[in-house]
């Protein structure tokens, strides 16, 4: 029995990595403060935290050796762009995640992955593409670029793809702001968006708003598995969103990766998109 049919674990494979190496070294994105960073100790427990939580709600996890010297590696969605077999991996936008690339390109390799690359520009993986079934959900302006969407669609043999422009450097990634439930539910933070974009995406999915005092705790920075959701703690009105549609939230402390500015999501890459 595979991994993906097994009654133990219900939802899918994710890819993880433990923190070995994980800090606060460099700054490229808004979260990032060189004089506040991760207490060690507490990041260890708070990934463990998270880990137990995937795998008691039915997820199975594998895992990514944690290079020395690449902090942010233990943000593995992303590593890239999984659906089925094949995985078009990410060209960082800053030299300080691209040795993380390799070390991913390995992974798959060894795992039976088919692995592209795109041709030109950066392209994140799952931080700035998400798939909701059959859709294609991507942005760009921070750290991906709209063209290299386009060419991760065409190996992906995606029919439908929809871009939208990120707005605010604290949502550089689209993970960040935007999750998809099921092919036709998402969490979103509204203000991450300009308003014909955030018109694109009410077009293609139906949108549960969050509250902004929420969208700064990551709360759209969720792991779904089936009806459970595990998100970032403190982020009631959020939950009671969830509740109402018949989700249930399990809130985790992040506190110590939201300081390199990644929750739950950016700490998991989903390996089962079909």
């Amino acid at each position: 029995m595979n991994a993906t049919s097994s009654p133990l674990f219900a939802h899918g494979r994710w890819l993880v990595c433990k923190p070995k190496d994980y800090d606060v070294r460099y700054q490229i994105n808004p979260w990032m403060d060189l004089s506040k960073t991760p207490e060690k100790a507490l990041a260890a427990s708070q990934w463990m935290n998270l880990h137990h939580h995937i795998l008691r709600l039915g997820g199975w996890l594998e895992y990514v050796e944690h290079a020395q010297g690449w902090p942010d590696m233990v943000f593995t969605a992303n590593a890239g762009l999984v659906r089925g077999k094949k995985v078009v991996l990410s060209k960082f936008r800053h030299k300080e995640r691209a040795g993380e690339e390799p070390h991913f390109r390995d992974w798959f390799h060894a795992a039976g992955y088919k692995v592209f690359e795109v041709a030109k520009g950066a392209f994140e993986g799952e931080g700035d593409a998400l798939f909701a079934g059959d859709t294609l959900f991507c942005g760009y302006g921070f750290r991906s670029d709209r063209t290299a969407h386009e060419e991760v669609a065409a190996l992906l043999n995606v029919k439908k793809l929809v871009v939208v422009q990120l707005q605010d450097p604290r949502y550089y990634h689209l993970d960040t702001c935007f999750c998809p439930l099921t092919p036709k539910l998402a969490l979103v933070h509204p203000g991450a968006f300009n308003a014909s974009d955030l018109a694109l995406l009410e077009q293609s999915i139906e949108l549960i708003r969050v509250p902004p005092e929420e969208a700064v705790q990551f709360v759209c920075n969720a792991v779904v598995l089936g009806t459970d959701v595990v998100l970032p703690s403190g982020c009631t009105a959020t939950y009671k969103a969830l509740a109402s549609r018949g989700y249930t939230a399990y809130p985790v402390a992040l506190s110590e990766f939201i300081k390199a500015g990644g929750a739950a999501k950016c700490l998991s890459l989903k390996l089962d998109n079909v």
